[in-house]
């Protein structure tokens, strides 16, 4: 019996698959993910400069900043969706 295939890309892709550019939807879709992320960082950042505010992570490395930056954006993001899926949840119950 052969498994079904995942409806997902991103559930086939491994690391060795990421690193040899075998699984061309899965990469597809992380690409696209990360130009979504980018441009959330640029209008926030946009809106910081803007608001005459700081980032909230700094490093002696632009890179650095850039992955603890889009590292937090991505936690706020999840606990966003967490908190939203729970207030969806409760309203659909009453």
């Amino acid at each position: 019996m052969r498994p079904q295939p995942a409806a997902n890309p991103l559930d086939r892709l491994s690391a060795r698959d990421f690193l040899l550019l075998r699984e061309p939807d899965a990469i597809g879709t992380l690409v696209l993910a990360g130009y979504q992320l980018s441009l959330v960082l640029f209008l926030l950042g946009t809106v910081l400069v803007a608001a005459g505010l700081e980032a909230p992570v700094h490093s002696d490395h632009g890179l650095w900043t850039a992955a603890l930056n889009l590292l937090l954006l991505c936690v706020v993001i999840r606990l966003a969706e967490r908190t939203a899926r729970r207030v969806r949840s409760r309203r659909d119950r009453s």
